[in-house]
């Protein structure tokens, strides 16, 4: 219904017809099979099991629509019009609510066999670590993502230490948003800099998976808990550098996104009017 209701007011705005709509990009936050249409999965939105997204929109709408991850239209926005502009093959990482990676090979974006290549979220990397909100265990999400930092300050909360993490803390376990820990943290709070720490870490050691497995030129990182600055960014440093092979540690370039929140808005339209056959 939103989608709907905020397509029509916005071609209405602009005094447009539908009809004159080249196409259109629907981003989602989750593993995607955008050739096929469907949503497959969400750590955000456990509900939404192989929804056939494209489809229901398109009908709403009455226009083509175009499927893929939300950090797929990143890495494409970042690669045409932001930090990524000149380079062949760069990834770009989201590290917010989730996890997320684009890969652009040699100029265009990379989706794999089913269109869920980058999903870098669920890669195990302590098989007895903490669940992952997929169902398997020690998911680089389940660390290095705001969902994560909530998971780690509940296991904090719950086994009774002293936080100032406590007054966000609610009985149905509602996410604790990642700037009230970094505010904590900023005030002294030990709890709250250990779980910032970890986090950072592990965005880092997600770093240098990309690295040795997909050996860009680029990565361009971006997203809500990027702007936590060098809280995050200082343990992100440590964990690349004690979990990446050394000899590939000067192999590409790391760079904060430049579009900011529109990257992925302009990385739809690149989608429509640079990335498709």
């Amino acid at each position: 219904d939103a989608i709907e209701e905020a397509y029509f007011s916005l071609i209405n705005n602009c005094g447009i017809e539908s009809e004159e709509i080249e196409g259109v990009c629907v981003g989602f936050g989750g593993t995607v099979n955008g050739p096929a249409g469907l949503v497959l999965i969400s750590s955000n939105l456990p509900a939404w099991h192989k929804v056939p997204l494209r489809d229901l929109v398109s009908k709403r709408i009455g226009r083509p629509i175009i499927l893929d991850n939300d950090a797929n239209l990143c890495a494409l926005g970042e690669y045409h019009f932001g930090a990524g502009r000149g380079s062949r093959n760069m990834c770009y990482v989201t590290f917010s609510t989730g996890y997320g990676l684009g890969i652009i090979n040699d100029g265009r974006l990379f989706l794999g066999t089913s269109g869920t290549a980058g999903e870098i979220a669920h890669i195990v990397v302590d098989v007895d670590g903490p669940p992952c909100t997929c169902g398997k265990r020690g998911c680089l999400m389940a660390y290095a993502s705001g969902v994560g930092i909530s998971r780690m300050a509940y296991d904090h909360i719950d086994v009774g230490e002293e936080t100032l993490l406590k007054e966000f803390a609610a009985p149905d376990k509602k996410r604790i948003h990642g700037k009230y820990v970094l505010e904590a943290a900023q005030k002294g709070d030990r709890v709250a800099n250990e779980i910032i720490h970890t986090a950072g870490y592990y965005f880092g050691v997600g770093l240098s998976i990309i690295a040795q497995i997909i050996n860009p030129e680029l990565i361009v990182y971006g997203g809500g808990l990027s702007r936590m600055g060098d809280a995050v960014m200082k343990p992100a440093m440590q964990g690349l550098r004690e979990s990446i092979q050394p000899e590939l540690l000067d192999s590409f370039e790391l760079k904060p996104w430049q579009l900011g929140d529109d990257s992925g808005v302009i990385g739809a339209a690149a989608k429509v009017f640079f990335d498709t056959e």
